[in-house]
């Protein structure tokens, strides 16, 4: 993640949990307001995040999947209410 004001304490190599912090939001470089953004190296290469070869994820296991919704519907339905009519004709458009 790039622009991140500072990284949380945590050590490489160690595991850390859904919903941990592990870093802040900053307003590095150029940048014209607090902002994070997601990039992918390979070998030091930037690569297009979507054209990379990762492992496939392991599914979620049924006896967890009605917690996994009924905590991410919420936060859904929030994100939703904050599209602008103009995002949401663009994505319709995929």
């Amino acid at each position: 993640y790039g622009h991140m004001s500072h990284f949380a304490n945590e050590q490489i190599g160690q595991h850390v949990a859904q919903g941990q912090t592990i870093g802040y939001v900053g307003m590095t470089g150029l940048a014209t307001g607090p902002h994070l953004h997601y990039e992918f190296r390979v070998d030091g290469a930037h690569r297009d995040p979507l054209t990379v070869t990762t492992l496939p994820p392991e599914p979620l296991p049924a006896t967890e999947l009605a917690s996994f919704h009924t905590q991410t519907q919420p936060m859904l339905a929030k994100l939703k209410s904050l599209e602008v009519p103009r995002m949401r004709q663009l994505a319709s458009v995929k």
